[in-house]
């Protein structure tokens, strides 16, 4: 309960220093998630029973930018307030630069490398594909994280990024990648030099790869490839304006490392109000060896206050 009077406090001040100040910008949003999960029996290894929940959580936001001639200063706080009565952090940072370069720090997420589109419910069975994200960012409250943005030339962008933690079992090292649009193509390619804190072992290289197409203002399709030592994935995805669906295919050292899966979803207005929308989604995995399929379905209510 302390947690979360300081939370409203905080969001109070938020609120006060928006009135004061008019470029900063006040906003929040409220998502629930019905989700069912199907019924794994041992000995698989991801064996759990049937499962209906209800989560959820409502997003205040507070974000502003502010100039001086070419440069400027960008901010971002969101704040969870939790269904299960706990509160959390979603993006924390701040961004200083100008139209050449910037640096970021903080808690936010960095270039994505594999883009997954309409990923409402997305759930794999046992096996979890590499995708480039190991270093992607919103890590642990201790855990060190900032990018240096270079806008290279039109359309192109190169970002490195670095993690540091000393907590055991956290991710940590460097990602350096870039960014090149040009019409309707986007092409993205980078790097992740990983070690994990408290591991015997050294470093761990992956690579991810990426090519997005706009067909048109409402059709937007991606293909995505990712590889770390032994794993590797392979993702094709595709949004058509309120649909979405994709494929994930993702292999390891065994046999039992093994996972394909498609996901879904669609939303919808709900009762025609604005900002109101109810989305429908499935996700179906097959595992390797030993592993049982996995099916989780979800229907998201989301409204933006």
């Amino acid at each position: 309960m302390n947690t979360t009077l300081k939370t409203f406090a905080l969001l109070a001040t938020v609120a006060g220093a928006s009135a004061a100040h008019a470029q900063v910008a006040f906003d929040a949003n409220l998502e629930l998630d019905t989700t069912y999960t199907n019924k794994v029996s041992a000995p698989a290894t991801n064996a759990r029973d049937s499962d209906l929940s209800l989560g959820g959580r409502l997003e205040v936001n507070a974000s502003g930018k502010a100039t001086n001639g070419e440069n400027f200063v960008a901010g971002r706080a969101s704040l969870l307030l939790k269904k299960d009565g706990k509160t959390g952090v979603d993006d924390f940072w701040v961004q200083a630069g100008n139209a050449a370069a910037d640096v970021k720090l903080g808690r936010f997420e960095a270039m994505d490398l594999f883009p997954v589109a309409k990923d409402t419910v997305l759930e794999f069975a046992g096996y979890v594909p590499y995708q480039g994200n190991l270093l992607r960012g919103r890590k642990g409250s201790d855990v060190f994280h900032g990018a240096l943005g270079l806008n290279a030339a039109p359309g192109m962008r190169v970002e490195l990024g670095l993690v540091f933690s000393k907590e055991a079992g956290e991710s940590k090292g460097s990602r350096p990648g870039v960014t090149y649009t040009t019409g309707p193509l986007t092409l993205r390619a980078g790097l992740e030099s990983v070690k994990t804190v408290g591991a015997t072992g050294g470093s761990e290289t992956g690579i991810a790869l990426s090519a997005g197409y706009q067909v048109s203002s409402d059709t937007y399709v991606n293909a995505n490839f990712a590889k770390k030592e032994d794993d590797k994935s392979f993702g094709l995805n595709a949004t058509m304006g309120p649909a979405g669906i994709g494929l994930i295919v993702g292999k390891g050292a065994t046999s039992a490392d093994k996972a394909t899966t498609v996901y879904a979803a669609y939303s919808l207005p709900l009762m025609s109000v604005k900002g109101a929308a109810i989305t429908p989604a499935l996700s179906l995995s097959k595992g390797g060896t030993g592993t049982k399929d996995q099916l989780a379905a979800r229907v998201r209510i989301n409204y933006a206050f």
